[in-house]
């Protein structure tokens, strides 16, 4: 899209869309609209919500026309192949008969295949990298080193050598994708954030929590919060026991992922009253929910760091609030908190003991003030959707 001053063409093939609540479906909603009011043409390739909502197999909104068809889902080895092979099969026919250039994220990997075979044809795509894979999921114990991680290796370098650009979300994960396929185009643009729908309130009874004095007591002297996906990428253990131990706060867990069940397992088995759970948020809720804390916390592995960066970060930035971030103090996401002086960082995330001392840390209300202030300025001159919109029509 190498002139933003013409019409352009765009189709996103992306798994995830709103209604559906997936992080990566919303930043992409935002961007897709960005681009339909700058008049650019735009469609959206994507399957029936399965985190949330029921829509009809083709919408239009506002100029953005969303095409939705089912796709299988599973768990086990044999139902993740066969719903690899659908996505491929599927995507591939639906993306051959739209136009403009496709923009492609890398999970899961049978859309980067469609891109691939597309491109054969004469077709432009963007290929977007939120995650390095296999990398990460070795990093994270889910994949073993042998033929799997080979073919998704493999299916990631044709995808990164064939694309018009290769987007990456840090400096750090350029490298790592540089190093991958090195004669890539491979850019940095961050993850990005509606300011106009997010912006900094004071924390008031919101949707995930109660009233001054409903039947749970009065409201807590500090809400932690933490929004999002509750995957493998995030270590929550040290924050729940921190969060345990001192009764005058409250935990709020908002959302899903494979530590969601173990999390809750401690909860019980703890017999931690001050832990609760809510599930996702709509998109039109998001800034509400955000604001219903004092305290947001993010987390990330030591072994995904430069393989990822968590979602979340843009949104607590532009509510304004400041940032319990858990992650060792070399990675980038720490680096970046730090840097920017908009929270406190926690080196060993599993270390309860350390967790609480940065939460003693953050009831000074003047320094929360303070911290989230600076969230805010941040998020305002480097993360508002425009930009975003401007990084891709320039690719």
């Amino acid at each position: 899209m190498h002139n933003p001053h013409v019409p352009k063409r765009l189709t996103f093939l992306v798994p995830y869309f709103p209604p559906d609540v997936a992080a990566d479906g919303q930043l992409f909603a935002l961007l897709a609209r960005e681009f339909v009011r700058r008049g650019h043409g735009v469609r959206v390739l994507t399957w029936k919500p399965r985190y949330q909502g029921v829509t009809p197999a083709v919408s239009d909104d506002g100029g953005l026309r969303v095409s939705r068809w089912w796709a299988p889902g599973g768990k086990s080895l044999i139902e993740r192949a066969f719903s690899a092979l659908w996505l491929f099969k599927s995507g591939f026919w639906r993306a051959l008969f739209s136009r403009g250039t496709l923009i492609v994220p890398s999970s899961p990997p049978g859309l980067a295949l469609c891109a691939w075979w597309l491109s054969w044809l004469g077709r432009r795509y963007i290929y977007v990298l939120h995650d390095i894979h296999p990398e990460l999921g070795i990093a994270l114990g889910k994949l073993r080193p042998g033929l799997m991680a080979w073919c998704i290796a493999w299916l990631n370098r044709r995808a990164m050598a064939r694309a018009s650009a290769v987007v990456t979300l840090t400096e750090g994960m350029q490298e790592r994708a540089l190093a991958l396929m090195p004669c890539a185009n491979v850019v940095v643009v961050p993850n990005w954030v509606d300011l106009d729908a997010i912006k900094p309130v004071a924390r008031a009874s919101g949707p995930n929590q109660p009233g001054p004095e409903g039947p749970e007591g009065p409201v807590p002297s500090l809400i932690i919060q933490y929004s999002g996906n509750m995957g493998l990428l995030h270590p929550l253990e040290g924050l729940t026991r921190a969060a345990g131990a001192m009764p005058d706060c409250e935990l709020h867990f908002i959302g899903r992922g494979a530590r969601l069940g173990p999390t809750r397992d401690l909860v019980e088995r703890e017999r931690i009253s001050n832990v609760k759970f809510f599930d996702y948020r709509p998109l039109s809720e998001l800034g509400a929910s955000l604001a219903a804390c004092d305290v947001s916390a993010i987390a990330l592995e030591p072994g995904a760091d430069k393989l990822a960066m968590p979602s979340k970060l843009q949104g607590i930035l532009a509510s304004g609030r400041p940032i319990l971030c858990l992650a060792p103090a070399s990675s980038e996401l720490a680096q970046f908190t730090e840097r920017e002086r908009v929270g406190i960082v926690v080196n060993d995330p599993n270390d309860p003991q350390q967790v609480r001392a940065a939460i003693e840390k953050l009831r000074d209300a003047a320094l929360r003030e303070e911290m989230g202030g600076r969230a805010r300025s941040v998020a305002e001159a480097q993360f508002g959707v425009a930009m975003a919109a401007d990084a891709y029509e320039k690719l």
